[in-house]
């Protein structure tokens, strides 16, 4: 029984650091952001295809689907659902536009918009080991960004 429970805790532990660093882009509160910001964000980088911010928040949601992969499948059939469906990247998107720092690149565009594609390009460079441990010690960006969605203001 011990046994049992231990191979669904630890994995599920592994799956709740996960969403935890993938939805520290929605933990903050919720601000209407100017409708400026989505063009900032959908704007690709020197002109290369697929360079944008919300690019990378995809490819930063797909690699974290990835790593979770091996742990999903311990889970029990409702937690599964719940995960897929914050792991897909609509969800993964729309989280991301609630965040402090989306909002915040109506104010510092080049600076935010920079840090953080650096941040994320770091995260799906990674390994998943290293993703599972915390994002924020990939990169001085990603420092930066969990410092930032941690933020009370």
């Amino acid at each position: 029984m011990i046994s049992k429970i231990n191979k669904t805790v630890i994995p599920f532990g592994l799956v709740l650091v996960l969403l935890g660093v993938t939805f520290s882009f929605g933990c903050s509160k919720k601000k209407k952001a100017p409708a400026a910001v989505e063009s900032v964000w959908k704007a690709d980088q020197e002109g290369v295809e697929n360079s944008n911010g919300f690019a990378w928040v995809s490819k930063y949601c797909e690699k974290v689907r990835q790593c979770a992969d091996g742990d999903m499948k311990t889970l029990d059939q409702d937690s599964e659902a719940i995960l897929e469906k914050r792991l897909r990247k609509d969800f993964c998107l729309e989280k991301f536009k609630e965040s402090k720092v989306y909002t915040l690149a109506a104010q510092e565009p080049k600076l935010v918009i920079n840090r953080t594609i650096s941040c994320l390009k770091a995260a799906t460079e990674a390994d998943c080991s290293l993703i599972k441990k915390g994002v924020s010690e990939l990169s001085e960006d990603c420092k930066w960004l969990q410092t930032l969605q941690n933020s009370k203001e």
